[in-house]
């Protein structure tokens, strides 16, 4: 089960993008009775994201709400070298390039479009309640409709992971700490202008498909899966107590593309954005995430309510220069005032306890052990593979065994079709478990990029030997058929 040739986590996407261009592509047809089936309209929607999950909830959506007439083609990796690639994707769909896009709201600020600046309120929105509670008012709506004189539509602000400060070279606990500390961050105004209040020097990095390089730098701030795929360095220390903001990201058309559509296409598109904001996956997984960093060796601190009050007095500048904005100043009490019903602490993370193997240790206990499969290419093929997973070269059908231990996965393809050349396949890394999710970590440097993959979650289920995965979100191999113990 090979990834070498799809970017991490989108598999399923591909598969549906590919469908998507086939089917705008392809010549009228006809229904039973014979009368002419209109094409389906086919909109182009640009992600930023080799992983394109953030579109996927949408894109589904729209193809159910509008019995397929109208579908998402989600092209991800958009502008894949540019270090400005958020902001140049907005240009991009406001100049017709693409007719959708979804990139993190901080971003907008870049172009000259401060409706959405409140979110990155520094220490304002700092854990996932108070986030869904946000998402849920009517402050986002009110936002979306900043867009419109810049020639934009927005459709939907959706929830995303909290960003927290990670060290490379030193903790990054108080106000002291940034103090001349070169830290990477994503352009953004409001995101630089929160580095500077503490003193410290924002750094934009080029960007890469085979993680960052730390030299010269720092720290960083990111959520906890950017930090696992991509600055997972030995001996850094992340502050699992500080939660500077979250990351939601923005659908939105282009204006002149979303006045062509009927009044019915324009509201699929407003009911499916409204169904996208709710799927669960934009949280990210924190606990996940956080446990794999912790088995790779990075230690997990917390600010003390001293170094908090001096984070939040340093960032007072910054706080001013956003509500000199009368709209901005207005969500900002009002995100203040939800903040202090609610009453909640930031949203921390820790280490697992000693002894707890993948977040689960009962669930862990259920899945130890060697598990084997056998399928076929026509097998692999019917469970909707992507076409690159059906390569004989990459050795993606055969006969698999799978084995988790104290933490640990190995899959090995020990027999496979004759044309098949990539028998004996070993695949390994680490797992985390989180209820009836599975997330793999790949660690085995297969190929440039491999061990920045993470695969699932996946829902798996244990019953009388037989282990049964579920999930997009990876190769499909893992879930054509159930699993049979063969071993402990």
């Amino acid at each position: 089960m090979n990834a070498r040739t799809l970017p991490a986590r989108a598999w399923i996407v591909l598969t549906v993008a590919l469908a998507m261009g086939a089917a705008a592509c392809s010549s009228g047809s006809v229904d039973k009775a014979g009368s002419p089936v209109s094409k389906p309209v086919v909109l182009t929607l640009a992600d930023g994201d080799g992983d394109t999950s953030n579109a996927q909830p949408f894109a589904n959506a729209v193809s159910r709400l509008s019995h397929g007439t109208l579908q998402i083609k989600i092209v991800g990796d958009w502008r894949p070298t540019d270090p400005n690639d958020e902001g140049d994707l907005i240009k991009d769909v406001q100049s017709g390039k693409a007719q959708l896009g979804v990139t993190a709201s901080r971003a907008f600020d870049t172009v000259g479009i401060d409706s959405f600046q409140a979110l990155q309120a520094p220490f304002l929105i700092d854990n996932y309640p108070l986030e869904r509670k946000v998402m849920d008012s009517a402050i986002p709506g009110e936002m979306l409709q900043g867009l419109t004189r810049h020639g934009l539509a927005g459709l939907a602000v959706l929830p995303g992971p909290l960003r927290r400060p990670l060290g490379f070279t030193k903790p990054l606990v108080a106000a002291s700490s940034y103090r001349g500390a070169r830290i990477v961050i994503r352009p953004s105004q409001v995101t630089a202008d929160i580095f500077r209040a503490l003193g410290a020097i924002p750094v934009i990095l080029k960007r890469s498909s085979s993680g960052e390089s730390t030299a010269g730098l720092t720290g960083t701030e990111s959520h906890t899966n950017a930090i696992d795929s991509s600055f997972a360095v030995p001996h850094a220390v992340l502050t699992g107590n500080v939660v500077f903001d979250p990351r939601p990201s923005v659908i939105f058309m282009n204006r002149h593309a979303f006045a062509s559509l009927t009044a019915s296409q324009r509201g699929v598109l407003y009911r499916a954005a409204a169904q996208a904001r709710n799927a669960g996956i934009y949280e990210g997984n924190d606990a996940a995430s956080v446990a794999d960093l912790c088995r790779r060796g990075i230690k997990i601190v917390s600010a003390s309510p001293a170094d908090l009050a001096g984070l939040r007095a340093a960032v007072r500048p910054v706080y001013r220069a956003l509500e000199s904005n009368p709209s901005t100043r207005v969500f900002i009490q009002e995100i203040t005032t939800m903040r202090q019903a609610a009453g909640g602490a930031p949203g921390s993370v820790t280490c697992p306890a000693p002894g707890a193997t993948g977040g689960n240790s009962g669930a862990a206990t259920v899945l130890q052990g060697t598990w084997q499969v056998t399928y076929t290419e026509s097998e692999l093929a019917a469970a909707g593979a992507d076409p690159s997973e059906l390569l004989p070269s990459e050795g993606n059908w055969g006969h698999y065994t799978l084995t988790f231990r104290q933490g640990h996965w190995w899959q090995r393809l020990i027999g496979g079709d004759p044309g098949v050349t990539r028998n004996n396949l070993e695949e390994y890394g680490t797992y985390v478990i989180k209820g009836h999710q599975i997330s793999f970590y790949r660690h085995d440097h297969d190929y440039t990029g491999s061990d920045t993959e993470i695969w699932g979650p996946y829902i798996w289920s244990v019953y009388r030997d037989t282990l049964t995965l579920n999930g997009t979100q990876g190769p499909t191999g893992l879930t054509v058929r159930p699993w049979r113990k063969t071993g402990t």
